[in-house]
């Protein structure tokens, strides 16, 4: 495409250009070419007509046929338009708790709103736009008016977040600067200093508060098992900081929601700056959660109560789940397969594993079918072998039947196709071979299953996991039996994909089968990546909780994003909902009501669809909430589910409140900008200077697909035409 360029504008367009497909100088020669015909037609006309009617005549159809011609030559236009953008400036104002802070230095919301007034900001505005942010965890854009009355109460603070997010959302304008109000007191996301090393703008911090701090202790952290059984003791640990209050003591206490006493302990701080590590324990009675309070009594001289207490929950089972491992013989799969049942302090691991010469390696009898009727779940790994004792397969099927006790099994290359066949009222697998093949397999994600389903996906996915081992033709899954997972034999050329992981249930009793192994790889070869050396130990989890947990419970789960809250935060609940054949049901009305004390709220749930949903809900008060739902499709209800969760004044902001001007110091070096105390804000928001910036942007038009020159073309062969017939020419 040739180009000839025409002479600059000085206004808006400039660097005007005109392109054509083919050479102008041979557009030129066939415009001159179609004048002298338009010429050379009308020199002599029938009747003749006076000069300037001829002359008229073939000026019309000359211009007619040169543009048709222009357009031939597919013209393109290309300008570019300049247009002048005002600076904008991001100011981000912090509205976490910390920023509530009052102490006998200063009243830090007083200052916030000093500063927010100040005439420096106000004069920012006549010389930018300024876009208002407040941020905690959190950011939000808020009126600029809006932020003298802030609420303060922000769990969290991503002071790194809040800006990169801001850039992103201002990405499209002329943003000059960010100006930050804040007391650099971080303790989500990113270190401030190493973002602000990459801002595209600078970065202008107003620090807020006292950086000594005044004297304080808090209740940093409480941590105790999650799970436990009735009538055993359980430690809880709590650590305790405190600043600024050497020499002095304190009573911990550990108590119950409804405040009675459990232990108490002393705690004496020593040094300007301590930390103390405290183990009380509780007798658990009752099953159910159970909420405990760490409480440290008021220490003399201390700035603040609110971060002297703090909760966690416990919950109770009755008795610790039975599993029978049964194993054909020791190896890889089976070690870690025991280790990570055994691993799990709610379960109770009976190992039977047989021995090359017949008995067991570990047990010293078959067990008898009453013992086996207790078991809460049958683990059987590279079992019934050949060697295995007919006894106890008859035992564990005849258990599993009769008490509906679940099974989980694992193919191992040792298995048994005859013997396997013995467990088909139980297990229903079948195999078409009679001796197992042992290909080396990938494995691939194929359907999703609520026993695989969580508030969070497993750690890898099934693509990256190692290869294991499995054959084509090992097994065919029996009526009743959903494959979640499959075989991948692509490296070997094999396009058909093998059941790899499959789960039944049926009639109130649940199965599962994995089938394949060397899935030791999976725990072992993953050992050294962070995110998803877990993988294992989650799945066997979900597979151990899907199987043992009663059938009409697992069709609706209701759970919170965590189970203590502190206040003003917000409550977020995530449900999923199966129907009786467990597939997903969005068309579900979920019914979730969330009850503290004599208050009861609703919360209204969200589809997100695969029978998810999602709702939030604004806690009243601190204390115990306990929520209760229900799903139904028409009048049919599909099941329910319940909890709890508590809330408390403690706020993460309030464990360590002093300012961090150390941090805004750096921030703004590392990003060009300036740093100022509240006290001299006006200085520094009175210097910024911004300019603004003129965007230029291109446009380009094709001339040859504009209607306008097609109608001009018309129009002037219509005039032409019309004249010839004035004229009475034909």
């Amino acid at each position: 495409m040739t180009e000839f360029r025409v002479a600059q504008s000085v206004v808006l367009i400039s660097d005007f250009r005109l392109a054509l497909a083919h050479s102008p100088w041979l557009y030129v020669l066939a415009a001159l070419l179609a004048a002298a015909f338009a010429f050379a037609v009308y020199r002599y006309t029938l009747p003749p007509v006076s000069r300037l009617r001829r002359s008229v005549l073939w000026i019309l159809r000359g211009l007619a046929l040169v543009l048709l011609i222009f357009l031939l030559f597919e013209p393109l236009v290309t300008y570019f338009r300049g247009r002048a953008r005002p600076p904008v400036v991001a100011l981000l104002v912090d509205r976490s708790a910390s920023m509530a802070v009052s102490s006998r230095a200063e009243d830090r919301a007083r200052v916030l709103r000093k500063i927010l007034t100040n005439p420096a900001l106000s004069g920012l505005s006549h010389r930018a736009q300024v876009r208002a942010f407040a941020f905690a965890d959190s950011l939000d854009e808020l009126p600029l008016d809006s932020l003298q009355t802030l609420p303060l109460s922000g769990v969290g603070s991503d002071v790194a977040g809040a800006w990169t997010r801001a850039q992103k959302l201002l990405s499209t304008e002329n943003l000059a600067a960010v100006v930050l109000i804040s007391d650099g007191a971080y303790n989500l996301g990113e270190n401030p200093v190493r973002a602000a090393a990459s801002s595209p703008v600078p970065i202008y911090a107003v620090g807020v508060g006292d950086t000594a701090g005044e004297a304080d202790a808090a209740i940093a952290q409480i941590t105790t098992n999650e799970l436990t059984y009735g009538g055993s003791r359980v430690p809880v640990d709590i650590r305790v900081q405190a600043r600024g209050l050497a020499g002095k003591s304190a009573v911990l206490r550990l108590l119950r929601a409804n405040g009675s006493e459990i232990a108490r302990q002393n705690v004496s701080f020593q040094g300007e700056e301590s930390e103390a590590a405290v183990t009380l324990s509780f007798e658990a009675t009752e099953a159910g959660d159970v909420r405990l309070v760490a409480a440290l009594d008021s220490v003399p001289g201390e700035s603040m109560l609110q971060n002297n207490r703090r909760s966690v929950i416990v919950r109770v089972l009755e008795r610790k789940a039975s599993v029978y491992l049964i194993a054909g013989g020791p190896s890889a799969d089976l070690a870690i397969l025991r280790q990570t049942l055994e691993a799990d302090t709610t379960v109770e691991v009976v190992a039977l594993v047989e021995a090359a010469g017949g008995g067991f390696l570990y047990g010293e009898a078959t067990p008898s079918t009453v013992e086996l009727e207790k078991a809460s779940l049958f683990v059987l790994c590279d079992f019934p072998t050949a060697r295995s004792s007919q006894g106890l397969i008859e035992a564990v099927a005849q258990a599993s039947l009769e008490k509906r006790i679940p099974v989980l099994f694992q193919a191992g290359p040792h298995v048994s196709v005859s013997r396997l066949s013995e467990l088909k009222s139980v297990l229903p697998l079948e195999s078409p071979r009679q001796v197992l093949s042992e290909d080396v397999v990938l494995t691939r994600a194929a359907a999703g299953h609520p026993a695989l389903t969580s508030a969070t996906s497993l750690p890898a996915e099934w693509t990256d996991l190692p290869p294991v081992y499995g054959g084509v033709g090992n097994f065919t899954v029996g009526g009743g039996g959903q494959v979640v997972v499959k075989l991948s034999r692509e490296t070997l050329g094999i396009v058909e994909d093998e059941p790899g992981l499959v789960l039944w249930e049926l009639g109130g009793r649940r199965a599962a089968a994995l089938l394949c192994w060397g899935t030791a790889r999976w725990k072992l070869q993953l050992a050294g990546n962070q995110t998803a050396s877990g993988f294992y130990d989650q799945l066997m989890a979900r597979l151990r909780g899907w199987l043992v947990a009663p059938a009409e419970e697992q069709r609706v789960k209701i759970r919170t994003s965590k189970r203590m809250y502190s206040s003003a935060e917000v409550v977020r609940f995530s449900a999923q909902v199966y129907g009786a054949d467990l597939a997903p049901r969005d068309d579900a009305t979920l019914d979730v009501r969330v009850t503290s004390g004599s208050r009861t709220e609703s919360v209204a749930m969200r589809s997100r669809g695969n029978g998810r949903f999602e709702g939030e809900l604004m806690p009243w008060a601190a204390g115990e909430y306990r929520f209760a739902g229900s799903a139904q499709v028409n009048s049919d209800t599909l099941g329910g589910d319940h909890g709890l969760f508590a809330v408390e004044p403690f706020n993460v902001e309030l464990l360590d409140p002093r300012a961090r001007f150390d941090v805004l110091r750096q921030v703004a070096h590392v990003s060009g900008g300036g740093f100022a105390p509240a006290a001299r804000a006006d200085t520094l928001l009175s210097r910024l200077k911004f300019e603004p910036r003129v965007v230029v942007t291109r446009h380009e038009v094709s001339l040859w697909r504009q209607a306008l020159l097609i109608w001009i073309i018309i129009a002037l062969l219509a005039i032409e035409w019309t004249v010839r017939k004035r004229s009475g020419m034909l």
